[in-house]
């Protein structure tokens, strides 16, 4: 795919890859790719209906757009994208012009830090070290920005879905995004592995929202929050919402 990127192939190569890959059988795959591909449905069906009022969203980590090229088909409102990778980001700004693409890692402070790219597995990149994934692969470091969603979102606009995968910074985008969440009061999906959920509930608290799993939102199940992160750790679950408070 790296090949033809930028050419008028690499539209029609990435849909022709996407449709092939929705076609295979859970049984033909491994159990974390059938788990990847679930999270990834049940992540556009909770935008669907957060965006169905028209809102905009915000993609944190795009990486290739695969996620943003459908949240750009649900509404027509304002919306933006972060990712530190140069040729992300420029990939990103090729595809989607209509999106504010912005070339930083998003945290809860602005200046400049060490960002590790792993060439061969892209998506694993991040501000922390991961032994767990980073292990034999290649590291090339890079010197990125920092920013806050709060310096970088207007106060004017009206946000209603915000997806978060930074591979170990949640909670810090998390921080630096309280206003825009004290504010909007948006549904927010975001990766974290279960270890680290805690951080991320400790900066949820005061926002008026209130975590779950993925499924469990769609499905209207409520649980406490001391639930989910238990329940988190004894199931591996990797994916979570934040949304306000019902009732």
């Amino acid at each position: 795919m790296a090949s033809i990127a930028g050419t008028f192939l690499e539209g029609p190569a990435r849909r022709a890859y996407s449709a092939a890959w929705e076609k295979i059988p859970d049984g033909v795959l491994p159990a974390a790719a059938v788990k990847a591909r679930n999270y990834d449905r049940m992540t556009l069906q909770i935008a669907a209906g957060a965006l169905a009022g028209g809102g905009s969203a915000i993609d944190v980590g795009a990486c290739q757009g695969d996620i943003l090229k459908v949240l750009v088909r649900q509404s027509e409102a304002p919306h933006w994208a972060f990712e530190p990778i140069p040729a992300f980001a420029a990939r990103l700004r090729r595809r989607f012009p209509e999106v504010t693409v912005g070339q930083c890692a998003i945290s809860d402070g602005c200046g400049e830090t060490e960002f590790r790219y792993l060439p061969g597995a892209p998506g694993y990149s991040s501000l922390h070290v991961r032994k767990d994934t980073a292990e034999g692969l290649e590291v090339r470091p890079l010197r990125v920005s920092t920013c806050r969603l709060d310096d970088c979102i207007p106060a004017s606009a009206q946000v209603a879905f915000v997806k978060i995968d930074v591979e170990g910074a949640e909670a810090a985008v998390l921080r630096g995004a309280r206003e825009l969440l004290c504010r909007c009061q948006p549904v927010v999906v975001f990766e974290c592995a279960p270890v680290d959920l805690p951080d991320c509930v400790a900066a949820l608290e005061g926002t008026g929202l209130a975590v779950s799993f993925l499924a469990d939102f769609l499905a209207g199940t409520a649980r406490s929050t001391a639930d989910v992160m238990r329940l988190g750790v004894e199931h591996h679950e990797f994916y979570y919402v934040a949304a306000p408070y019902m009732g």
